[in-house]
């Protein structure tokens, strides 16, 4: 089985808990004698491929280190960045589609150690992420009156607003162009989108808090 090392908490004298997110969900398993035998399996953002006893706390027996993206704690913006990215991963429901969540992940983090524009990233990996809650974003209409001029988008009700349903102070079209080039991007390549950082991450948190009932304010820069 593959993970990703999302973080370790001690666990008796010599050894840890290790919290892995896999192909198949989050899974917790015990790594003993860390010191001596498997520092490279307790390091937080190394991808392992591992084996591991049965019962429900089971212990790893082997383990093969594959990719680390530890480095990314070298640069502390994408320090942050990462924060949140990691936050969302252990909120997941059991039933999703963590097959398909696990290689989306394993290439944000790969973007995330390549690009220069870490802000990006976690904005196009926290868009794409609102359909595994259920709460994908109405983007080709207007959420009232179905009308396709957009002027906005309403973070309380989920969708775009058209001209005709926009209040004067909803209209900030960038909030909403923004949103519909991450949502329905097919690459990692970073675009220019017409609204600063800022404003972009506190309009997805904020639909985070409403829809998701997940509180990621605290990791705004």
């Amino acid at each position: 089985m593959e993970g990703i090392v999302i973080k370790t908490i001690d666990y008796k004298e010599k050894s840890k808990i290790v919290y892995l997110y896999t192909s198949f969900g989050m899974k917790s398993i015990k790594a003993l004698d860390v010191l001596r035998t498997k520092l490279g399996f307790v390091t937080t953002l190394n991808v392992v491929d591992f084996e591991m006893s049965k019962g429900n706390l089971p212990t790893v027996t082997e383990y093969t280190l594959k990719d680390s993206f530890y480095s990314l704690y070298e640069d502390l913006t994408k320090v942050g960045v990462l924060a949140p990215i990691l936050d969302i991963l252990q909120h997941l429901e059991e039933e999703v589609n963590h097959t398909r969540i696990y290689s989306f992940v394993i290439q944000i983090l790969k973007a995330l150690r390549e690009t220069k524009e870490p802000y990006y990233i976690l904005s196009l990996f926290l868009v794409k992420m609102l359909a595994v809650f259920g709460v994908r974003p109405v983007l080709k209409q207007c959420i009232h009156c179905k009308g396709t001029r957009i002027v906005n988008f309403s973070i309380l009700e989920g969708g775009a607003l058209c001209a005709n349903c926009a209040t004067y102070n909803e209209r900030n079209f960038g909030i909403f162009t923004a949103l519909e080039r991450l949502y329905y991007s097919k690459t990692y390549e970073v675009q220019v989108l017409p609204v600063d950082y800022k404003s972009l991450l506190e309009a997805i948190y904020s639909y985070y808090a409403i829809h998701v009932h997940l509180n990621l304010k605290n990791y705004l820069f």
